[in-house]
Protein backbone atom coordinates (compact mmCIF):
# COMPACT_ATOMS: atom_id res chain seq x y z
CA UNK A 1 0.00 0.00 0.00
CA UNK A 2 1.32 3.41 -1.00
CA UNK A 3 -0.08 6.63 0.51
CA UNK A 4 0.99 9.90 -1.13
CA UNK A 5 -0.01 13.06 -2.93
CA UNK A 6 -1.15 12.39 -6.49
CA UNK A 7 0.55 13.73 -9.62
CA UNK A 8 -1.26 15.83 -12.26
CA UNK A 9 -1.24 12.82 -14.58
CA UNK A 10 -3.16 10.78 -12.00
CA UNK A 11 -5.96 13.31 -11.74
CA UNK A 12 -8.10 11.35 -14.19
CA UNK A 13 -8.04 8.33 -11.85
CA UNK A 14 -9.35 10.50 -9.04
CA UNK A 15 -12.13 11.91 -11.25
CA UNK A 16 -13.08 8.37 -12.23
CA UNK A 17 -13.50 7.29 -8.60
CA UNK A 18 -15.46 10.47 -7.84
CA UNK A 19 -17.79 9.83 -10.74
CA UNK A 20 -18.50 6.33 -9.37
CA UNK A 21 -18.94 7.38 -5.74
CA UNK A 22 -21.04 10.48 -6.41
CA UNK A 23 -23.28 8.64 -8.92
CA UNK A 24 -22.39 11.37 -11.37
CA UNK A 25 -23.61 10.23 -14.77
CA UNK A 26 -22.16 12.48 -17.47
CA UNK A 27 -21.36 12.31 -21.13
CA UNK A 28 -17.67 12.41 -20.28
CA UNK A 29 -15.95 9.23 -21.54
CA UNK A 30 -13.85 8.30 -18.50
CA UNK A 31 -12.73 4.96 -19.98
CA UNK A 32 -11.31 6.67 -23.03
CA UNK A 33 -9.57 9.31 -20.91
CA UNK A 34 -8.02 6.60 -18.74
CA UNK A 35 -6.62 4.94 -21.86
CA UNK A 36 -5.58 8.21 -23.50
CA UNK A 37 -5.26 10.96 -20.88
CA UNK A 38 -5.91 14.49 -22.23
CA UNK A 39 -2.95 16.86 -22.35
CA UNK A 40 -4.57 19.21 -19.85
CA UNK A 41 -6.46 17.72 -16.93
CA UNK A 42 -8.66 20.24 -15.18
CA UNK A 43 -9.94 19.44 -11.68
CA UNK A 44 -13.50 18.14 -11.96
CA UNK A 45 -14.00 17.33 -8.30
CA UNK A 46 -12.50 18.37 -5.00
CA UNK A 47 -12.81 22.15 -5.07
CA UNK A 48 -10.14 24.78 -5.56
CA UNK A 49 -7.64 24.79 -8.40
CA UNK A 50 -4.25 23.57 -7.28
CA UNK A 51 -5.58 21.98 -4.08
CA UNK A 52 -3.50 18.90 -3.17
CA UNK A 53 -5.08 15.46 -3.44
CA UNK A 54 -3.84 12.58 -1.27
CA UNK A 55 -4.55 8.99 -2.23
CA UNK A 56 -4.00 5.33 -1.41
CA UNK A 57 -2.58 3.14 -4.18
CA UNK A 58 -2.25 -0.61 -4.47
CA UNK A 59 -0.23 -2.13 -7.30
CA UNK A 60 -0.36 1.25 -9.02
CA UNK A 61 -4.16 1.54 -8.83
CA UNK A 62 -5.79 4.40 -6.94
CA UNK A 63 -8.30 3.06 -4.42
CA UNK A 64 -9.18 6.02 -2.22
CA UNK A 65 -8.47 9.77 -2.11
CA UNK A 66 -9.42 13.18 -0.74
CA UNK A 67 -8.71 16.85 -1.44
CA UNK A 68 -7.37 19.46 0.99
CA UNK A 69 -8.64 22.87 -0.15
CA UNK A 70 -6.54 25.76 1.20
CA UNK A 71 -8.61 28.56 2.72
CA UNK A 72 -8.13 31.46 5.08
CA UNK A 73 -10.96 32.00 7.56
CA UNK A 74 -11.78 34.49 10.28
CA UNK A 75 -11.57 33.18 13.83
CA UNK A 76 -11.82 35.37 16.93
CA UNK A 77 -10.46 38.42 15.15
CA UNK A 78 -7.63 36.56 13.42
CA UNK A 79 -7.16 35.39 9.84
CA UNK A 80 -6.36 31.69 10.12
CA UNK A 81 -5.38 29.05 7.59
CA UNK A 82 -7.86 26.19 7.21
CA UNK A 83 -7.79 22.94 5.23
CA UNK A 84 -11.20 22.26 3.70
CA UNK A 85 -11.61 18.53 3.12
CA UNK A 86 -13.61 17.63 0.02
CA UNK A 87 -14.38 14.84 -2.44
CA UNK A 88 -13.53 12.02 -0.02
CA UNK A 89 -13.94 8.80 -2.02
CA UNK A 90 -13.14 5.09 -1.89
CA UNK A 91 -13.89 2.53 -4.59
CA UNK A 92 -16.74 0.21 -3.53
CA UNK A 93 -14.49 -2.85 -3.75
CA UNK A 94 -11.85 -1.27 -1.50
CA UNK A 95 -14.03 -0.23 1.44
CA UNK A 96 -13.72 -1.52 4.99
CA UNK A 97 -9.92 -1.43 4.91
CA UNK A 98 -9.39 1.83 6.78
CA UNK A 99 -7.96 3.63 3.76
CA UNK A 100 -9.23 7.09 4.70
CA UNK A 101 -7.67 6.68 8.14
CA UNK A 102 -4.36 5.80 6.51
CA UNK A 103 -4.58 8.76 4.15
CA UNK A 104 -5.36 11.16 6.99
CA UNK A 105 -1.95 10.71 8.60
CA UNK A 106 0.02 12.39 5.77
CA UNK A 107 -2.87 14.82 5.32
CA UNK A 108 -2.57 16.04 8.91
CA UNK A 109 1.20 16.25 8.57
CA UNK A 110 0.81 18.37 5.44
CA UNK A 111 -1.76 20.65 7.05
CA UNK A 112 0.52 21.26 10.02
CA UNK A 113 3.41 22.04 7.68
CA UNK A 114 1.19 24.50 5.77
CA UNK A 115 0.27 26.23 9.03
CA UNK A 116 -3.39 25.25 8.75
CA UNK A 117 -4.75 25.58 12.28
CA UNK A 118 -8.19 24.16 11.48
CA UNK A 119 -9.72 21.65 9.09
CA UNK A 120 -13.37 21.76 8.08
CA UNK A 121 -15.60 19.34 6.17
CA UNK A 122 -19.21 18.54 5.35
CA UNK A 123 -19.69 14.92 6.44
CA UNK A 124 -21.78 12.10 5.07
CA UNK A 125 -21.72 10.77 8.65
CA UNK A 126 -20.91 12.71 11.82
CA UNK A 127 -20.05 9.50 13.69
CA UNK A 128 -17.55 8.46 11.04
CA UNK A 129 -15.53 11.69 11.11
CA UNK A 130 -15.51 11.92 14.89
CA UNK A 131 -13.01 9.05 14.74
CA UNK A 132 -10.57 11.54 13.22
CA UNK A 133 -11.25 14.33 15.72
CA UNK A 134 -13.83 16.32 13.76
CA UNK A 135 -16.95 17.60 15.48
CA UNK A 136 -20.19 19.35 14.55
CA UNK A 137 -19.52 23.08 14.79
CA UNK A 138 -21.96 24.75 12.41
CA UNK A 139 -25.70 24.68 11.79
CA UNK A 140 -27.79 26.50 9.21
CA UNK A 141 -31.00 28.24 10.23
CA UNK A 142 -33.15 27.68 7.16
CA UNK A 143 -36.34 29.72 6.92
CA UNK A 144 -39.24 29.64 4.49
CA UNK A 145 -40.97 33.03 4.37
CA UNK A 146 -44.16 33.81 2.40
CA UNK A 147 -43.56 36.58 -0.09
CA UNK A 148 -46.40 38.61 1.46
CA UNK A 149 -44.25 39.18 4.54
CA UNK A 150 -42.09 41.60 2.53
CA UNK A 151 -44.82 43.67 0.87
CA UNK A 152 -44.77 46.51 3.42
CA UNK A 153 -41.07 47.22 2.98
CA UNK A 154 -40.40 50.10 0.55
CA UNK A 155 -39.07 49.17 -2.86
CA UNK A 156 -35.38 50.14 -3.23
CA UNK A 157 -34.51 53.06 -5.48
CA UNK A 158 -31.13 51.77 -6.67
CA UNK A 159 -31.15 47.96 -6.71
CA UNK A 160 -28.82 47.34 -9.64
CA UNK A 161 -28.23 44.02 -11.45
CA UNK A 162 -24.62 42.88 -11.76
CA UNK A 163 -23.08 42.79 -15.24
CA UNK A 164 -20.11 40.58 -16.26
CA UNK A 165 -17.77 43.58 -16.65
CA UNK A 166 -18.64 45.08 -13.27
CA UNK A 167 -15.96 44.96 -10.60
CA UNK A 168 -16.22 42.93 -7.41
CA UNK A 169 -14.86 45.64 -5.07
CA UNK A 170 -18.22 46.87 -3.71
CA UNK A 171 -19.25 43.31 -2.90
CA UNK A 172 -15.94 42.58 -1.22
CA UNK A 173 -16.23 45.69 0.96
CA UNK A 174 -19.76 44.80 2.07
CA UNK A 175 -18.74 41.22 2.78
CA UNK A 176 -15.70 42.37 4.77
CA UNK A 177 -17.91 44.53 6.99
CA UNK A 178 -20.66 41.93 7.29
CA UNK A 179 -18.37 39.05 8.29
CA UNK A 180 -16.28 41.06 10.74
CA UNK A 181 -16.69 39.29 14.07
CA UNK A 182 -18.22 36.15 12.49
CA UNK A 183 -16.13 33.02 12.95
CA UNK A 184 -15.54 30.58 10.05
CA UNK A 185 -16.10 33.27 7.38
CA UNK A 186 -13.81 32.66 4.40
CA UNK A 187 -11.44 35.45 3.36
CA UNK A 188 -12.29 35.65 -0.34
CA UNK A 189 -9.94 36.48 -3.18
CA UNK A 190 -10.76 37.84 -6.63
CA UNK A 191 -11.21 34.34 -8.03
CA UNK A 192 -13.82 33.53 -5.38
CA UNK A 193 -15.74 36.67 -6.23
CA UNK A 194 -15.73 36.13 -9.99
CA UNK A 195 -17.02 32.59 -9.49
CA UNK A 196 -19.80 33.82 -7.19
CA UNK A 197 -20.92 36.91 -9.08
CA UNK A 198 -20.73 36.06 -12.75
CA UNK A 199 -23.76 33.78 -13.02
CA UNK A 200 -25.94 33.80 -16.12
CA UNK A 201 -29.49 34.85 -15.21
CA UNK A 202 -30.79 33.76 -18.62
CA UNK A 203 -29.27 30.28 -18.69
CA UNK A 204 -29.28 29.39 -14.98
CA UNK A 205 -31.87 31.72 -13.41
CA UNK A 206 -29.22 32.93 -10.96
CA UNK A 207 -29.27 36.64 -10.19
CA UNK A 208 -26.96 39.18 -8.55
CA UNK A 209 -27.98 42.65 -7.35
CA UNK A 210 -26.15 45.50 -5.61
CA UNK A 211 -28.03 48.08 -3.57
CA UNK A 212 -26.96 51.72 -3.27
CA UNK A 213 -28.08 53.65 -0.20
CA UNK A 214 -29.46 57.16 -0.04
CA UNK A 215 -25.91 58.53 0.14
CA UNK A 216 -24.90 56.64 -3.02
CA UNK A 217 -22.76 54.10 -1.16
CA UNK A 218 -23.30 50.36 -1.74
CA UNK A 219 -24.77 48.88 1.44
CA UNK A 220 -26.10 45.44 0.48
CA UNK A 221 -25.91 42.77 -2.16
CA UNK A 222 -28.17 39.87 -3.02
CA UNK A 223 -27.37 36.61 -4.81
CA UNK A 224 -30.36 34.37 -5.46
CA UNK A 225 -31.67 31.72 -7.79
CA UNK A 226 -35.17 30.94 -8.99
CA UNK A 227 -36.56 27.61 -7.86
CA UNK A 228 -39.40 26.64 -10.15
CA UNK A 229 -42.25 24.56 -8.71
CA UNK A 230 -40.19 23.83 -5.58
CA UNK A 231 -42.92 24.52 -3.01
CA UNK A 232 -45.42 21.95 -1.77
CA UNK A 233 -48.23 23.71 -3.61
CA UNK A 234 -46.22 23.83 -6.85
CA UNK A 235 -45.27 27.46 -6.46
CA UNK A 236 -41.94 29.08 -7.25
CA UNK A 237 -39.45 30.24 -4.61
CA UNK A 238 -36.58 32.70 -4.36
CA UNK A 239 -33.64 30.79 -2.90
CA UNK A 240 -31.12 33.22 -1.43
CA UNK A 241 -27.56 32.14 -2.14
CA UNK A 242 -26.12 35.07 -0.17
CA UNK A 243 -27.47 38.29 1.29
CA UNK A 244 -25.02 40.62 3.05
CA UNK A 245 -25.60 44.15 4.29
CA UNK A 246 -23.84 46.90 6.22
CA UNK A 247 -26.90 48.70 7.61
CA UNK A 248 -30.63 48.18 8.24
CA UNK A 249 -31.26 50.29 5.14
CA UNK A 250 -29.42 47.72 3.03
CA UNK A 251 -31.30 44.76 4.50
CA UNK A 252 -34.68 46.47 4.09
CA UNK A 253 -33.82 47.23 0.45
CA UNK A 254 -33.58 43.50 -0.24
CA UNK A 255 -36.81 42.89 1.65
CA UNK A 256 -38.53 45.59 -0.42
CA UNK A 257 -37.24 43.93 -3.59
CA UNK A 258 -38.81 40.62 -2.53
CA UNK A 259 -42.09 42.39 -1.79
CA UNK A 260 -42.58 43.25 -5.47
CA UNK A 261 -41.93 39.68 -6.68
CA UNK A 262 -45.29 38.21 -5.71
CA UNK A 263 -46.41 37.69 -9.32
CA UNK A 264 -43.58 35.18 -9.90
CA UNK A 265 -42.81 33.77 -6.45
CA UNK A 266 -44.74 32.64 -3.38
CA UNK A 267 -41.92 32.34 -0.85
CA UNK A 268 -38.32 33.16 0.00
CA UNK A 269 -35.97 30.40 1.19
CA UNK A 270 -33.08 31.72 3.24
CA UNK A 271 -30.36 30.38 5.48
CA UNK A 272 -30.66 33.28 7.93
CA UNK A 273 -27.29 34.44 9.32
CA UNK A 274 -26.62 34.28 13.03
CA UNK A 275 -27.29 37.59 14.71
CA UNK A 276 -30.51 38.46 12.85
CA UNK A 277 -33.92 37.81 14.39
CA UNK A 278 -36.25 38.08 11.41
CA UNK A 279 -39.30 37.20 13.51
CA UNK A 280 -38.76 40.48 15.34
CA UNK A 281 -38.84 42.34 12.00
CA UNK A 282 -41.47 40.68 9.80
CA UNK A 283 -45.19 41.42 10.24
CA UNK A 284 -46.40 37.91 11.14
CA UNK A 285 -43.89 35.64 12.95
CA UNK A 286 -46.33 32.71 12.70
CA UNK A 287 -45.77 32.57 8.94
CA UNK A 288 -42.04 31.90 9.18
CA UNK A 289 -41.24 28.18 8.95
CA UNK A 290 -37.90 27.08 10.42
CA UNK A 291 -35.63 24.13 10.01
CA UNK A 292 -32.26 23.97 11.76
CA UNK A 293 -29.86 21.80 9.75
CA UNK A 294 -26.61 20.40 11.08
CA UNK A 295 -23.98 21.38 8.55
CA UNK A 296 -20.22 21.10 8.90
CA UNK A 297 -17.60 19.69 11.25
CA UNK A 298 -14.51 21.52 12.41
CA UNK A 299 -11.21 20.02 13.57
CA UNK A 300 -8.29 21.60 15.39
CA UNK A 301 -5.08 20.67 13.60
CA UNK A 302 -2.83 22.75 15.87
CA UNK A 303 -4.21 23.03 19.42
CA UNK A 304 -1.69 25.53 20.89
CA UNK A 305 -2.14 27.83 17.89
CA UNK A 306 -5.93 27.65 18.19
CA UNK A 307 -5.85 28.37 21.91
CA UNK A 308 -3.52 31.33 21.46
CA UNK A 309 -6.08 32.93 19.11
CA UNK A 310 -8.94 32.89 21.59
CA UNK A 311 -10.77 36.04 22.58
CA UNK A 312 -8.94 37.75 25.41
CA UNK A 313 -11.10 38.15 28.54
CA UNK A 314 -11.10 41.41 30.47
CA UNK A 315 -8.63 41.87 33.28
CA UNK A 316 -6.13 39.12 34.01
CA UNK A 317 -6.36 35.41 34.70
CA UNK A 318 -5.03 31.93 34.18
CA UNK A 319 -6.55 28.51 33.48
CA UNK A 320 -5.15 25.05 32.82
CA UNK A 321 -6.83 22.95 30.14
CA UNK A 322 -6.03 19.30 29.52
CA UNK A 323 -6.70 18.19 25.96
CA UNK A 324 -7.00 14.59 24.74
CA UNK A 325 -6.53 13.83 21.05
CA UNK A 326 -6.35 10.10 20.42
CA UNK A 327 -6.04 10.39 16.62
CA UNK A 328 -3.36 13.09 16.57
CA UNK A 329 -1.44 12.71 19.88
CA UNK A 330 0.80 15.70 19.13
CA UNK A 331 -2.16 17.86 20.18
CA UNK A 332 -2.61 16.10 23.53
CA UNK A 333 -1.31 17.81 26.66
CA UNK A 334 -2.06 20.37 29.34
CA UNK A 335 -2.09 24.00 28.29
CA UNK A 336 -1.78 27.08 30.46
CA UNK A 337 -3.73 30.05 29.14
CA UNK A 338 -2.77 33.36 30.73
CA UNK A 339 -4.10 36.79 29.91
CA UNK A 340 -3.42 40.33 31.04
CA UNK A 341 -3.77 43.79 29.50
CA UNK A 342 -5.38 42.42 26.33
CA UNK A 343 -2.67 39.82 25.68
CA UNK A 344 -3.11 36.04 25.82
CA UNK A 345 -0.54 33.22 25.73
CA UNK A 346 -0.96 29.45 25.49
CA UNK A 347 1.85 27.24 26.78
CA UNK A 348 2.12 23.48 27.14
CA UNK A 349 2.89 22.66 30.80
CA UNK A 350 2.86 19.82 33.31
CA UNK A 351 0.67 20.69 36.29
CA UNK A 352 -1.77 18.91 38.58
CA UNK A 353 -4.41 21.62 38.98
CA UNK A 354 -6.63 21.23 35.91
CA UNK A 355 -9.51 23.67 35.38
CA UNK A 356 -10.99 21.79 32.44
CA UNK A 357 -10.28 18.41 30.87
CA UNK A 358 -11.77 17.87 27.44
CA UNK A 359 -11.43 16.09 24.12
CA UNK A 360 -10.22 17.82 20.97
CA UNK A 361 -13.72 17.45 19.49
CA UNK A 362 -15.32 19.52 22.25
CA UNK A 363 -12.42 21.96 22.15
CA UNK A 364 -13.18 22.54 18.46
CA UNK A 365 -16.75 23.51 19.38
CA UNK A 366 -15.42 25.86 22.08
CA UNK A 367 -12.78 27.60 19.98
CA UNK A 368 -15.18 27.93 17.04
CA UNK A 369 -17.70 29.62 19.29
CA UNK A 370 -20.41 27.04 18.60
CA UNK A 371 -20.78 26.38 22.35
CA UNK A 372 -19.48 28.03 25.51
CA UNK A 373 -18.02 26.39 28.61
CA UNK A 374 -21.42 26.17 30.32
CA UNK A 375 -22.69 24.04 27.41
CA UNK A 376 -19.46 22.03 27.29
CA UNK A 377 -20.29 20.71 30.76
CA UNK A 378 -22.96 18.52 29.14
CA UNK A 379 -20.45 16.83 26.88
CA UNK A 380 -19.50 13.38 28.19
CA UNK A 381 -15.81 13.93 27.37
CA UNK A 382 -15.50 17.14 29.39
CA UNK A 383 -14.98 17.78 33.10
CA UNK A 384 -14.86 21.33 34.48
CA UNK A 385 -13.32 21.92 37.90
CA UNK A 386 -12.33 25.57 37.64
CA UNK A 387 -14.11 28.92 37.46
CA UNK A 388 -16.91 28.54 34.92
CA UNK A 389 -17.15 32.32 34.48
CA UNK A 390 -13.49 32.57 33.50
CA UNK A 391 -13.90 29.71 31.04
CA UNK A 392 -17.03 31.28 29.54
CA UNK A 393 -15.13 34.53 29.08
CA UNK A 394 -12.35 32.63 27.35
CA UNK A 395 -14.72 30.60 25.16
CA UNK A 396 -17.78 32.80 24.44
CA UNK A 397 -20.38 31.84 21.87
CA UNK A 398 -19.84 33.62 18.55
CA UNK A 399 -21.80 34.46 15.45
CA UNK A 400 -20.78 31.96 12.76
CA UNK A 401 -20.89 32.29 8.98
CA UNK A 402 -19.78 29.92 6.25
CA UNK A 403 -21.22 29.83 2.74
CA UNK A 404 -18.49 28.03 0.81
CA UNK A 405 -18.85 24.33 0.08
CA UNK A 406 -16.06 21.93 -0.78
Amino acid sequence: MEIRRITPEERIQYDAICQICFLDIRRRDIREELRNPPEEQKPDYGGRKGAPVFAAFENGKMLSALTVNPYVIRMNGHEVKMGGIGAVVTLPEARGRGLIKKINTPVFEAMREEGQVYSFLYPFSFEYYRKFGYEHCYARRNARIPIEQFEKFPYPKQFVPHEPDDGCEPYARIYETFTRGRNLAVVRDEGNWKWMLNRDPYMKSQFTYLNYGADGTPNAYLLYEAEKNSLDDGGNAIKIRELCWTSPEGLYAAFGFFGKMGSEYRAVKWSVPYGLNIQAILPDPYDVEWRINAAGMNRIVDVPAALAMQSVPAGSGRVHIKVNDDFWPANSGTYRLEWENGNLTATCVQVADIDMETHVTTLAQLTTGYIDASEARYRSDTVIRGDINALNALFPKKYLYLLEGF
